[in-house]
């Protein structure tokens, strides 16, 4: 699904950087994947409802039986 709003390209990259130094600062360590995601959610790619679905099911998987 996409979103109706996404931001122009170099209002993407000046947001990442903005959101990956605050996740930083609170002691937080951004990872590819992570930042991944917040890219499509700004480009419009990605819902924040799709976003929240991909993380439930990246630790649901992690944390199933046997793994």
């Amino acid at each position: 699904m996409t979103t109706a709003h996404p931001l122009a390209s170099g209002e993407i990259e000046s947001r990442l950087v903005e959101i990956e130094k605050t996740a930083e600062l609170a002691g937080h360590e951004p990872n590819a994947a992570n930042m991944d995601r917040c890219r499509r959610i700004l480009r419009g790619e990605l819902t924040l409802e799709e976003a929240h679905a991909e993380i439930e099911s990246k630790y649901h998987q992690y944390h199933a039986p046997g793994n």
